[in-house]
């Protein structure tokens, strides 16, 4: 299932969705603005370019903006120091809650409850606002070679545990709120609560989940890709068994979370420009319905389920740009872009590589080419250990980069290749 906003789960094929967001306040510095990308560019309701990357027969991806990236694969495993941090996270974000609800409960009058409220409300935003900016150090640190992909994954464990917790808070107490007897909230501060829901539920994802069900052992261990570049990450993994792809892509100085809507609320508008992106997605879809949640500045949340998985997408209506994605694809419905091959010829040993899209997943296939069984070989891509091919000598990894080296070790010997694809907007 999608785990991105509370709303996700009941979304038809396509469902386009305003979400509450304000300017975030004090402490938060401007990034510098990225370079426009000139993979996709629109018309309306101004000229944009937007990093989403068209891919030939199935789903456009969103890809970080060009330039310097570093791209590294990491084992996710049990790791008793993650588990313990993502849990003590969320511990304390409980206590807070609780300490909120007790307050509410012993306010004397209206006015009181509504000044806790209030407080709540903003305590609530300053929480996200402190998620984002970890998430915002942890891509720069690992941008700048401070820290290793390991140390990612232990704090994208920790931003999806709190994240989760901020948004039960928000439900908790707004609940709690709702259902008091001769009380009546707000709509301005209901309005808040809301907010403090959505803007949570942009830091706990899919991808993110499955790293943090790794780390406390409740899944076995998984390889992830950890791409980084200006203010964006990708998180992107396979999973042989269940034969599924895993993505997510996060461009934090795209979400401005402020300004006037370029849309001006019009739905439709809206939605052709999402269709323009994805425009293989958007045909493949098998409806199209409109749902409008509020028309505060807008972002808008597109939701597409088509023939090779899901996709979703948001799209910021103050730059008309889109900042996050998710996708979920089934490796067995998949095109391939290209195969390429290498041989040990004294060793009768050969690997193939069959490749969709830099950072997209790749099928590995280790044969003897003398017999051509299959064989169970050792792989490394860019020297990091990701898995064996197994008795059927494949395994399902992901494309770190444009350029990646693959090497398969069977005994004693060994065979390499350079797997590359076309530049992305190419």
């Amino acid at each position: 299932m999608w785990q991105v906003l509370a709303m996700r789960y009941a979304l038809p094929a396509l469902v386009v969705v305003f979400v509450v967001t304000a300017a975030v306040t004090g402490g938060t510095p401007a990034l510098s603005p990225e370079p426009q990308s000139t993979t996709a560019t629109q018309a309306t309701p101004d000229a944009v370019a937007a990093p989403v990357t068209a891919t030939e027969n199935t789903s456009s991806y969103l890809e970080l903006p060009t330039g310097d990236r570093r791209s590294r694969i990491g084992n996710v495993s049990l790791d008793l120091g993650a588990a313990a941090a993502a849990d003590s996270t969320r511990l304390r974000e409980t206590f807070t809650s609780e300490t909120e609800v007790e307050q509410f409960r012993a306010a004397p009058n209206s006015s009181a409850k509504t000044a806790v409220l209030r407080e709540t409300a903003s305590s609530l935003r300053n929480r996200t606002n402190a998620l984002r900016q970890y998430q915002r150090r942890t891509i720069q640190q690992f941008d700048d070679g401070q820290i290793s992909a390991t140390v990612v994954f232990r704090r994208f464990a920790v931003i999806d545990s709190r994240a989760r917790a901020i948004e039960e808070s928000a439900v908790r107490i707004q609940g709690l709120a709702q259902f008091t007897p001769q009380y009546t909230v707000p709509f301005e501060i209901d309005n808040r609560f809301s907010d403090a829901r959505q803007r949570a539920g942009l830091y706990y994802t899919d991808p993110r989940q499955s790293i943090r069900a790794s780390l406390v052992g409740t899944r076995n261990t998984k390889q992830f890709l950890v791409q980084t570049g200006g203010s964006g990450v990708v998180l992107a993994s396979t999973d042989s068994r269940r034969q599924t792809y895993l993505r997510e892509s996060f461009i934090d100085n795209r979400f401005q979370q402020g300004g006037s809507d370029r849309f001006d609320g019009d739905i439709t508008t809206a939605i052709d420009f999402v269709y323009d992106l994805y425009p293989w997605a958007a045909r493949d879809s098998n409806q199209r319905n409109d749902d409008i949640d509020s028309i505060l500045d807008g972002v808008y949340q597109a939701s597409f389920d088509h023939k090779h998985g899901e996709l979703l997408t948001y799209l910021d209506g103050s730059n008309a740009e889109i900042f996050m994605e998710v996708q979920n694809k089934r490796l067995s419905r998949l095109p391939v872009s290209d195969t390429i091959t290498a041989e040990n010829e004294s060793a009768d040993l050969a690997v193939e590589a069959n490749l969709t899209h830099p950072t997209g997943p790749m099928e590995l296939t280790v044969r003897n080419t003398a017999t051509d069984a299959p064989v169970d070989a050792r792989i490394k891509i860019d020297g990091q250990f990701v898995g064996t091919t197994g008795v059927d000598g494949r395994l399902w990894t992901v494309q770190t980069e444009d350029t990646t080296a693959i090497e398969a070790v069977a005994g004693e010997d060994r065979v390499t290749l350079t797997a590359t694809t076309a530049a992305a907007g190419g």
